[in-house]
């Protein structure tokens, strides 16, 4: 835009500003604006269905890949596979722990205005999931005599397995860096990259297992190899785009990050590798208990059914993850408002999706069953699983809350008991006074909530300074010092915003003379932005707070990547935006970065 313009654009706004001041009220214009979750809808919108594809792509890859090394390998391979499958979630488990621990805390360094931290976390995750997997490899290689006679007893599948397992630890590096650009790209606001990672991963399996199983014939070792390469290339394409220009991440390798304990690393990284290993004990537990039940019949259609829930989490850990990052910068910035709307809206998105699953999956139980060469009717099993959707949903999303906002022990408590105890003992109950089964899939979502409600009514009591359900200490919001609302980008809801920032800022002390500074800056910063994205819409997020005699104001932007504080570049613009040079004696510091692919700017005054 020409400085003529971007000037009888300031002309109009100060003209605005000026009618305000000379009436402005609190109660008439420092809280006519409020937040409204637009901005934020957006911003995870972009997250929501890569992630959801992601996770979805990862089961599919894996039910296609089963399906054709059983086809064509037969019964003694394809349990060759399973027998060998503790190995690769070992392999998992490690991957999640690492990565999952040091992205959390990363996203929270950003919260917290410390984006070098979260460039020694990143580099501090390559090192480790190196390091380990090599730890990994050598000692599976080295002792994989031991290691397959304790995975499987059976003579005949046993030489499959030592086979597979080899192949599996010689790719473990793949396998466990393949988080790293999983949980960063993400941080880093490129779902889009993240999605197009996982279904080369998927794709380039079922491709790869083709050609190795029926040109070349190369029985479960080139199983293995399909598996292990369409995961190198898939975190080969990670890693070069967190390698590029776009990238907010400096690649390198580093050992640790001392401003962050190891022990917060490995607390905020325990969710993840916890959900695995339950995971796997669950399959274990149940498949026990209905073979007592009902003998290999039952346990074939848990099978099934199980298989169904994996795609079940693409919705119910799907949503929570595509979350993450935002809700662990939000932590960092201790803003609750923000948080309370993006959790709303999990719920929101999240129980669309259920409904969609669960008519699905419920209509086509007699397909899913045939597909599994069943005669054991699963539609009672199914529809179970999909009520236990809308309440497993949230079970999750409170369970990755608590892990961002730093409340290990309550995420992992959620974890232990939707995924395990609460299974084995609904299951267990069931099975004791004679009732169906398959309403396990839906009473251990039941009973983990209303664990969770009284556990959190009982904490809240003992400490009434902390929120009812969601703990959060909401200090700032109950003394009225701190305020946050959303604003379009047109001229008057900017005049609007720039009062009520003037309005919070003379409730805390500031004179009259600073008031005006900071409110010509704060329009002038606004109308830079807004006029940067030409005719494209832009929204705002903005979070204005007082702590410890410091005014903080963040604003949070759509749009092109944009520091409209490089307005000094701009010789042309120094005789028009006078309210930016006004204030540089009253900030103390200012801060811009990009994150989950929208701008943020911090002003310190």
């Amino acid at each position: 835009m020409e400085t003529e313009e971007i000037s009888k654009k300031g002309r109009r706004l100060r003209w605005c500003l000026g009618k305000g001041f000379a009436s402005h009220k609190k109660a008439d214009v420092g809280y006519l604006l409020g937040q409204n979750e637009q901005f934020l809808k957006k911003a995870y919108g972009k997250a929501l269905m890569p992630c959801i594809l992601s996770i979805l792509s990862g089961n599919i890859n894996i039910l296609a890949d089963g399906i054709l090394v059983g086809q064509r390998l037969g019964t003694d391979a394809l349990a060759a596979i399973n027998f060998s499958l503790p190995v690769y979630l070992v392999l998992c488990i490690a991957g999640s722990f690492i990565v999952s621990g040091t992205a959390i805390c990363a996203s929270e360094a950003i919260g917290n205005n410390k984006s070098h931290q979260a460039q020694k976390l990143y580099q501090m995750a390559i090192f480790w999931c190196v390091v380990i997997s090599l730890a990994f490899m050598a000692a599976g290689l080295l002792f994989i005599k031991p290691l397959t006679g304790l995975l499987c007893a059976d003579g005949k599948v046993a030489p499959f397995v030592r086979e597979y397992i080899g192949v599996t630890l010689v790719g473990a590096l793949p396998k466990i860096l393949v988080y790293v650009p999983f949980w960063f790209l993400r941080l880093d606001g490129r779902n889009g990259k993240v999605t197009v990672m996982m279904v080369v991963m998927g794709a380039g399996n079922v491709l790869l297992d083709v050609l190795f199983l029926y040109v070349l014939r190369w029985g479960v070792f080139g199983a293995g190899l399909a598996s292990v390469l369409a995961t190198m290339v898939a975190c080969f394409l990670g890693i070069w785009w967190l390698c590029d220009k776009k990238s907010s991440f400096s690649f390198g390798i580093g050992f640790s990050c001392k401003e962050i304990p190891l022990i917060h690393i490995l607390q905020a990284g325990s969710p993840s590798a916890m959900n695995n290993l339950f995971q796997t004990l669950r399959v274990v537990v149940v498949n026990g208990l209905l073979l007592q039940f009902g003998g290999s019949k039952v346990v074939a259609a848990f099978t099934a059914v199980n298989c169904i829930c994996a795609f079940a989490e693409s919705v119910t850990v799907g949503v929570p993850q595509a979350a993450s990052a935002m809700l662990g910068i939000y932590n960092g910035e201790h803003d609750n408002g923000s948080i309370r709307l993006l959790l709303l809206r999990e719920i929101k998105s999240g129980l669309i999706y259920c409904v969609v699953f669960s008519v699905i999956v419920v209509a086509g139980a007699d397909s899913i069953a045939a597909v599994y060469g069943l005669d054991y009717p699963l539609r009672f099993a199914l529809l179970c699983l999909g009520m236990g959707m809308f309440l497993g949903l949230p079970n999750s999303i409170l369970s990755g809350y608590y892990n961002v906002s730093g409340r290990i022990a309550w995420a992992n408590g959620i974890i232990f008991l939707r995924v395990f105890l609460m299974t084995y003992l609904s299951l267990l109950l069931l099975l004791a006074v004679g009732g169906n089964p398959w309403w396990f899939l839906l009473l251990s979502e039941v009973f983990t909530m209303l664990a969770w409600f009284a556990a959190a009514g009982i904490y809240h009591y003992f400490h009434p300074e902390y929120s009812r359900f969601l703990l959060m200490d909401d200090s700032l919001e109950r003394t009225g010092r701190v305020i946050n609302f959303s604003v379009k980008g047109d001229v008057e809801e900017i005049c609007n915003a720039s009062s009520k920032i003037t309005v919070f800022c003379e409730d805390n002390g500031m004179s009259s003379k600073q008031v005006m500074r900071i409110s010509l800056a704060i329009e002038e910063i606004m109308t830079l932005i807004t006029s940067e994205n030409g005719e494209k819409e832009v929204e705002f997020d903005i979070r204005v707070y007082s702590l410890q005699g410091v005014i903080g104001i963040r604003f949070r932007y759509s749009g092109k990547e944009y520091n409209p504080l490089s307005y000094k570049e701009k010789k042309e613009l120094d005789d028009v935006y006078m309210g930016l040079r006004m204030i540089e004696d009253l900030v103390e510091e200012t801060l811009y970065q990009r994150t989950f692919g929208v701008n943020t700017l911090q002003i310190f005054l």
